[in-house]
């Protein structure tokens, strides 16, 4: 079987789809964008030769449907620890309600793989067992079982992707370690919890090429789920990552670590157990934290220079 060549994404607007779509594009993939916002899409991808489906069109399913794709990577989600009253719709309606119609806009089709992104957040005691950590992990959880039965009746392979800590791309919504990067430049002192966390940093750069290689070796016949924890096997604490970033400014970090309480359930240790990349899949990430950060405070510059222009 040759090596797919329409792919769709959604969540291409985001953090990851963003550097997929334009990776996938330059591999001379087919590539069909689902999105929210089209005008926001056709300016984010200019210049670059794909179909753009908005969501705001109620013949959006059809549209699916026409492009055929053969391999769908859904990444749009709604990230929030909060779980609110007010955002539970939103929640419910990103994580579990858009993906079904997505499946059933999919029926029948020439879909071979689907793949899912779900969140090291719902693996609260990172022993390979499902317990949500929180509300926004829960939602990822539940959607297994409607990815499971559309499964079930198209025979699909499905690759469940789980990224842990990403980190190195422009992003609308500042994690953890944007705000231990802002702390170097901000006069008051960052208020975080202790910073004990442990967690898997894996860059984008590296998150994009496994994504690739998996779509380029979905010709496998394969018809079963498979679990791919994504990080580098490597834990380090957001301490260490303030530690880091000090080193390579050459000041020290304005941080009140132990200010703020950890949060009910919060993650304090999540690594990747990535045998099965390396012993199944045959791939390792390439980028280690020191020559991460260092890209990391790159882009940081990069980004500062451009918005100043």
């Amino acid at each position: 079987m040759s090596s797919p060549r329409k792919i769709l994404v959604t969540g291409a607007t985001g953090s990851i789809g963003k550097e997929l779509v334009r990776a996938l594009g330059a591999k001379q993939y087919n590539v069909a964008v689902l999105v929210r916002d089209p005008l926001k899409a056709g300016g984010v991808f200019a210049g670059q030769a794909l179909e753009i489906i908005g969501l705001q069109d109620a013949e959006w399913a059809s549209g699916v449907a026409a492009f055929a794709p053969e391999v769908v990577v859904h990444l749009a989600s709604m990230l929030t620890s909060l779980d609110d009253l007010d955002v539970i719709p939103g929640l419910i309606a990103s994580n579990i309600t858009f993906g079904a119609q997505l499946l059933q806009a999919l029926r029948p089709g020439a879909v071979r793989l689907f793949v899912n992104t779900g969140s090291f957040a719902e693996y609260f005691y990172g022993d390979g067992q499902l317990n949500p950590a929180y509300l926004y992990a829960a939602t990822k959880t539940a959607f297994h079982s409607i990815v499971n039965y559309h499964q079930q009746l198209s025979s699909f392979a499905v690759a469940n992707v789980i990224p842990y800590t990403v980190y190195g791309q422009p992003d609308t919504q500042p994690k953890a370690i944007d705000l231990i990067y802002r702390s170097f430049s901000d006069a008051s002192p960052l208020n975080m919890s202790g910073g004990e966390q442990t967690l898997d940093f894996i860059h984008i750069s590296d998150v994009v090429d496994f994504y690739c290689a998996l779509i380029e070796r979905s010709n496998s016949p394969q018809t079963h789920w498979t679990d791919y924890h994504l990080g580098t096997g490597q834990g380090v604490t957001l301490r260490q990552i303030a530690q880091l970033m000090s080193a390579q400014l050459n000041k020290p970090e304005n941080i009140n670590w132990g200010a703020l309480p950890y949060r009910a359930r919060d993650t304090m240790y999540a690594v990747a157990p990535i045998a099965r990349l390396i012993n199944y899949f045959g791939w390792r990430p390439v980028v280690n934290i020191d020559a991460g950060i260092d890209k990391f405070l790159r882009m940081k510059h990069d980004v500062t220079i451009l918005n100043q222009a």
